[in-house]
């Protein structure tokens, strides 16, 4: 089994010393190659903003050859170990680069059938923002987080019955993690995943002069069908099969009320919204 660990951080810190450790339990409950890699080795432009990626498509973006090798390497794995440590409340800029370059994966999802791993070397305050973004990201691009777990290896010598308590937490998740790559058993698709699948949904139906990257993706893969409830073909609870219709309806009234469908018909590619009033002259 092939992994990687993307590694937002500095090859010789406390975070890399953490993924190491972590990799090392994991190679006792599942027989895995894990390939490390480095956003910083990579020299990735700041993404910019330009949303190429979101409406025309990822290859229209100006900087993707520059991150393609590293998608290459996420497609070509059967599973991803994703590790930042906390800075400002956030992961590192390395890696934030990375994920913003990417994420209109989330619009179009296409690593499913993968799991996943999040791993912080944060504090407790730090977890939400730094956790939740790593979390949100690999749900949303496909995989199935199959766990999470963090450490505070703080820069000073630390007492071994602390580290001990560090090692039996990445112990455990290791092993989480581990049962999970052994099994079969598919990403189960909660409710909580149902909304953003139908906003897509429904935000490229409504819009594909604009989302046009996101309308061929839906076409592809036959998600347009009133009877798919997920992005590819996937078993369902009752709740979701009952509640991801009336979510896509709700959603589809929400954008009618707001769309102004004139300038919508005439719009092609990204548009833009003007606050600014020009008073009409006598």
């Amino acid at each position: 089994m092939k992994l990687i660990a993307l590694m937002g951080c500095s090859k010789f810190g406390n975070t890399t010393r953490v993924v190491r450790y972590f990799a090392e339990q994991l190679g006792k409950g599942v027989d895995c190659e894990i390939e490390y890699v480095y956003p910083a080795d990579y020299k990735i432009d700041f993404c910019v903003g330009c949303h190429n990626c979101i409406f025309l498509g990822e290859t229209k973006c100006p900087h993707h050859s520059q991150y393609a090798p590293i998608e290459k390497k996420m497609m070509e794995a059967d599973g991803l170990i994703i590790a930042s440590p906390g800075y400002m409340f956030s992961v590192m800029g390395v890696l934030k680069n990375l994920l913003d370059h990417t994420a209109y994966n989330c619009h179009r999802p296409k690593y499913f059938g993968r799991k996943a791993f999040v791993i912080g070397n944060i504090t407790k305050w730090q977890e939400k923002s730094v956790m939740g973004t790593m979390e949100t990201y690999v749900s949303g691009i496909g995989y199935e987080l199959s766990g999470s777990t963090f450490v505070d290896m703080l820069p000073f010598p630390l007492e071994d019955k602390i580290l001990d308590k560090k090692r039996n937490k990445l112990d455990k998740a290791a092993r989480v993690f581990a049962k999970r790559l052994n099994t079969t058993e598919p990403r189960k698709i909660g409710l909580g995943d149902v909304p953003v699948f139908h906003a897509f949904r429904n935000m490229s139906s409504l819009a594909p002069n604009i989302l046009k990257a996101d309308r061929r993706y839906f076409e592809d893969n036959n998600a347009y069908d009133k009877s798919r409830g997920w992005y590819v073909p996937a078993k369902l609870s009752l709740p979701v099969k009952l509640l991801g219709p009336l979510i896509g309806r709700i959603i589809r009234n929400q954008l009618d009320k707001m769309i102004n469908k004139e300038r919508l018909r005439e719009a092609d590619g990204r548009t833009y919204n003007e606050l600014h009033v020009t008073m009409k002259q006598d």
